[in-house]
């Protein structure tokens, strides 16, 4: 039985609470609260939108230095590639280099020999 009488209370509480909740709203007072309420809820998500845009220009900004440093590493791999691809070709050219100047200094024995046969004749 108390239990009954318990809840019958409550029940009466909810009611007495939202006739007094209907009483205050029609009121000035109530009018001026609420709208106060509603303009600094308005405000506080107005800071937060601003936070947030603010937060995505940083994100953009962060990207686009992201993508300039990405495109500089790739060019500066594609660097690192011509070295490899001119490597065989550099090796080639020295290897060349070093053919000619054997052959340059066979030419320099030959002439002296030509020139000192040459000198040998006329002196005959």
């Amino acid at each position: 039985m108390y239990r009954s009488s318990f809840l019958r209370e409550v029940r009466k509480e909810k009611y007495e609470r939202s006739d007094a909740y209907d009483e205050l709203r029609g009121s000035p007072e109530f009018d001026s609260l609420a709208q106060a309420r509603g303009l600094e809820n308005l405000q506080e998500l107005n800071e937060r939108f601003a936070s947030y845009i603010n937060r995505a220009r940083v994100l953009e900004q962060r990207n686009t230095i992201l993508r300039k440093q990405l495109e500089t590493f790739q060019r500066m791999d594609e660097l690192v590639g011509l070295d490899e691809a001119f490597a065989g070709q550099i090796e080639f050219n020295r290897q060349r280099m070093r053919e000619l100047a054997s052959d340059r200094a066979k030419l320099e024995r030959e002439e002296k020999d030509a020139q000192r046969m040459l000198d040998e004749y006329r002196n005959k």
